[in-house]
C-alpha cells in the first residue's frame, strides 16, 4: 500500500496556506490605505496651498520668480470663453450647485507620475478679502449682492508628483516582501515547534511500536516531555511491562501444558492398550464361552425333546429343561452383543455391501421373529410402499438392526398387540433413501430418556427389579452399525402411546469420509496463501 504525505507535511502545508491567507487579510486594510493616506496628504499640501495664497493674494505668483502652480479661473471666464476644462467646469458644477462644499480633489495617474487637481471655491466674501488690489476689480454689482454669498472664481492648483507614486509603490513592495518573510519566518518556526515538541517524541514512539511489533519486548520509549506525551509513554511502557509480565506468564503456563500433554499422551497410549487389551480379552472370552454354551443349548434341547416324547416323563422335567433352554439362549445373545460391540471398538467390522431387496430382507426377518411373536400372541404386520427401490448394503447388518428394533418391540409390546414393519421413500443428505421403521403398541420412552437410549449399558428401566433383562448394548450396536453402512438410526415416541424405531438406508452405498483431528499438509499451505499479509 502506497504511503500518504506524513503528519509533519500535512501540518506544514495546512499552517503555511493558513498564515499565507491570515497574513494576506490583515495586509490588505494597509495596502487599501496607503493610497488613501497619500492622497489625503496631498490634498492636504494643495489646501495649505489654497490657504496660503487666499493670506498673501496675487503676490505669491512672483515669489523668487517662480510660478507656483496656482491659477484663479473666475466664474464669468468660465461661462464666457467657454473654457475646455473637465475638471474646472466639475468643480464649478459642484460648487454652484452645493454652496456649502467649499474644495474638489482628483488624483490621475499619468506617464510623469501621479498628478493631483485641487480646486477651492471662492465666494463673494473671500473675493472680498483679497488684499492685493492691482490685479481684481472689486466694484460691487448689484446682481451679485442679490446673490447673497455667490461663487466668483475657482482656485485651481495642478501638481505633478513622481514621489507620491514612488511612495505608494515602494511601501507596497515592503508590504509584500514583509508578508513574505513573515510567512516564511511563521513556517521555519512551526515547523521547528512541530520536530522538537511533538513529531520528535511521536517518532520515538513509533520506532519502538515498530521493534514491538518485530517481537521486542524489552524495549522502552522513555519520554521526559513533562506533557500528555510523557503520560502516553508511561502508560505504553506500563503496557509492554504487563505484556511482558502476561507473555513470560504464559510461556511458563505453556512449558507446563507441554508437560501435562506428554503425560497425557503417555497415559492415553496406556489407556488404548488398556482398552485394546479389554477388547481382545472380552472378545476372545466371549468367542470362547460360546463354545460350551453351544453344547448347554444343545443338550438343552435334546432333553426338551426327550421329555416331550416321554409320556411318562415328569413335568417338572420338561418345565426345567426349557428353563435351560431360554437362558442359555439368553447367555448366548448377550455374549453376541458383547463379541459384537469388541469388533466394533476394535474396529474389525467391516460391511460386505451387495445389492439387497428390502421386501425379501423383511420377509425373511418375519419368519425367524415369528416364533418370538406367537409366543407372547402378538401380531407383526409389513407395510412396503410400492417401487420401493433395492438398495446396496450390508444385508445381514441391516437384518442385525432391524432384529434388535423387533426383538426390543416383541419384549416390551403387550400381548394381543400388533407391531408393524413400514418401509417407504425418503431422503438422505439429498439422496434418495428408504426407511424402515418397527413400529411397537408399548409402554413408550419418556422424552428425558429418547437421547440416551443409543449409549452404551442404558436401558429404560435401569433398576435392579426391572422385569426385562438385557444387557443394554442392543441399541448401541445398531448406531454403530448404521455408521458402518452409512445410514442413520432414530427414534420417535410419546409415554404411553408405543415407539417407533426406524433406520435410513441411502439407495447407493457410499463410505462416510472421517475429518482428520490435525490439518493436511495441503489445508495448511491453502490457509497460508489465503491469510492476509501483515
Amino acid at each position: 500500500m502506497s504511503r500518504g504525505p506524513s503528519l509533519a507535511q500535512k501540518c506544514q502545508f495546512v499552517f503555511a496556506a493558513a498564515a499565507i491567507v491570515i497574513l494576506a487579510g490583515a495586509l490588505v486594510v494597509p495596502w487599501l490605505r496607503l493610497e488613501w493616506v497619500v492622497d489625503e496628504s496631498q490634498r492636504e499640501t494643495s489646501r495649505q496651498l489654497a490657504e496660503t495664497w487666499a493670506q498673501n493674494g496675487f503676490a505669491l505668483t512672483r515669489t523668487a520668480g517662480i510660478p507656483i502652480p496656482i491659477r484663479v479661473v473666475q466664474v464669468d471666464q468660465i461661462e464666457s470663453s467657454g473654457i475646455s476644462d473637465p475638471f474646472v467646469d466639475a468643480a464649478e458644477r459642484a460648487f454652484s450647485a452645493n454652496p456649502t462644499q467649499t474644495e474638489v480633489f482628483e488624483a490621475v495617474q499619468s506617464s510623469e507620475g501621479m498628478v493631483y487637481r485641487y480646486a477651492l471655491a471662492l465666494r463673494e466674501t473671500q473675493w472680498r478679502a483679497i488684499q492685493d488690489r492691482q490685479f481684481v476689480d472689486f466694484a460691487a454689482r448689484a446682481s451679485d449682492v442679490a446673490l447673497g454669498d455667490p461663487l466668483r472664481a475657482v482656485l485651481v492648483i495642478e501638481r505633478t508628483s513622481q514621489f507620491a507614486a514612488g511612495q505608494i509603490a515602494s511601501n507596497r513592495w515592503y508590504l509584500v516582501v514583509s508578508g513574505v518573510v513573515a510567512v516564511v519566518l511563521a513556517v521555519v518556526v512551526f515547523w521547528w515547534i512541530l520536530t522538537q515538541l511533538i513529531f520528535s517524541p511521536v517518532r520515538r514512539l513509533r520506532d519502538s511500536m515498530e521493534r514491538v511489533r518485530r517481537g521486542d519486548l524489552t524495549v522502552r520509549s522513555n519520554l521526559r516531555t513533562g506533557d500528555e506525551l510523557e503520560e502516553l509513554s508511561r502508560a505504553f511502557d506500563q503496557m509492554l511491562d504487563e505484556l511482558d509480565r502476561v507473555q513470560n506468564s504464559l510461556r511458563a503456563m505453556n512449558e507446563s501444558l507441554d508437560l501435562k500433554v506428554v503425560q497425557l499422551s503417555e497415559a492415553n497410549v496406556g489407556l488404548f492398550e488398556s482398552n485394546r487389551l479389554k477388547s481382545d480379552f472380552v472378545a476372545s472370552v466371549s468367542h470362547e464361552l460360546r463354545t460350551p454354551l453351544n453344547s448347554i443349548i444343545g443338550f438343552a434341547e435334546l432333553l426338551v425333546e426327550m421329555a416331550r416324547k416321554d409320556a411318562d416323563a415328569d413335568p417338572k422335567r420338561q418345565r426345567y429343561a426349557a428353563n435351560i433352554l431360554t437362558s442359555a439362549r439368553m447367555l448366548l445373545e448377550m455374549i453376541n452383543e458383547l463379541l459384537d460391540m469388541a469388533k466394533i471398538q476394535a474396529g474389525r467390522m467391516s460391511a460386505s455391501v451387495v445389492t439387497s431387496s428390502i421386501a425379501d430382507l423383511l420377509e425373511g426377518l418375519q419368519a425367524i421373529m415369528k416364533p418370538q411373536a406367537m409366543s407372547k400372541l402378538i401380531e407383526m404386520e409389513a407395510e412396503v410402499e410400492a417401487d420401493i427401490p433395492s438398495v446396496e448394503t450390508d444385508p445381514g447388518k441391516l437384518q442385525q438392526i432391524l432384529y434388535n428394533f423387533l426383538s426390543n418391540a416383541i419384549k416390551f409390546s403387550p400381548p394381543g398387540s400388533t407391531i408393524r414393519i413400514e418401509a417407504v421413500h425418503t431422503t438422505l443428505e439429498s439422496r434418495p433413501a428408504v426407511r424402515i421403521a418397527v413400529v411397537d403398541q408399548g409402554p413408550g420412552i419418556a422424552f428425558d430418556l429418547q437421547e440416551t437410549v443409543f449409549e452404551k449399558f442404558r436401558q429404560i428401566d435401569a433398576s435392579h427389579t426391572r422385569s426385562h433383562g438385557g444387557t443394554g448394548l442392543g441399541l448401541a450396536i445398531c448406531r454403530e452399525l448404521a455408521q458402518i453402512l452409512g445410514c442413520t438410526v432414530g427414534l420417535i415416541s410419546e409415554p404411553g402411546r408405543g415407539a417407533t424405531f426406524f433406520v435410513t438406508v441411502p439407495v447407493l452405498y457410499r463410505v462416510r469420509e472421517r475429518k482428520p483431528l490435525l490439518p493436511t499438509a495441503a489445508e495448511n499451505d491453502g490457509r497460508s496463501r489465503s491469510a492476509p499479509m501483515g
